[in-house]
């Protein structure tokens, strides 16, 4: 009986010492994998939540333009309030000065998540409401219309972070209103 047990030469603790190696290299690679994964579905999820608050800001605006524009006198060159007069907007919507003088913005009243959107306003001019060769806009067939004259076109331009504050989103959006 003893001669039996002299003659084994451990090759099955090394065949299963190198099982288990490899089962532990793959249960590695697979608990990257799920880590990874769940970093990409949190910046997905960041990015949409930017994506809401700043369309909250696009609503918020128009809200106001149809509200309280009543005179263009609050437009000015300086942009005070977040009201700029024609022309006279930021040129970079992307650039982080744009967005880092609170004098010159307006905040969303609407919050999401606890973040609001900072947007701006500016005054675009005087548009004809027919279509002809005069390079005037049509605006027919884009809801109600009350037949054809001028009305006075805003862009609105708004920005948001998302909840961790490395998603942002702007959003530029156009308004028409007869003053």
């Amino acid at each position: 009986m003893m001669s039996v047990y002299r003659r084994q030469s451990g090759a099955a603790l090394i065949v299963s010492l190198i099982i288990l190696i490899v089962l532990t290299v793959i249960a590695l690679q697979g608990g990257r994998s799920v880590v990874m994964q769940e970093k990409m579905t949190a910046a997905v999820r960041d990015g949409h939540i930017a994506l809401q608050i700043a369309e909250a800001g696009v609503l918020d605006a128009q809200v106001f333009i149809q509200n309280d524009v009543n005179n263009l006198s609050d437009y000015n060159e300086t942009g005070t309030g977040g009201l700029y007069s024609l022309g006279t907007g930021p040129v970079d919507a992307w650039s982080e000065s744009v967005w880092s003088d609170s004098t010159k913005l307006k905040t969303a009243a609407t919050s999401i998540e606890g973040k609001v959107a900072q947007y701006y306003i500016e005054y675009m001019g005087r548009i004809k409401t027919e279509d002809d060769d005069n390079g005037s806009m049509n605006l027919y067939n884009y809801g109600q219309t009350t037949g054809e004259g001028e009305v006075d076109a805003f862009k609105v331009v708004s920005r948001s972070l998302g909840k961790s504050g490395n998603s942002e989103r702007i959003l530029t959006a156009l308004f028409g209103k007869r003053i």
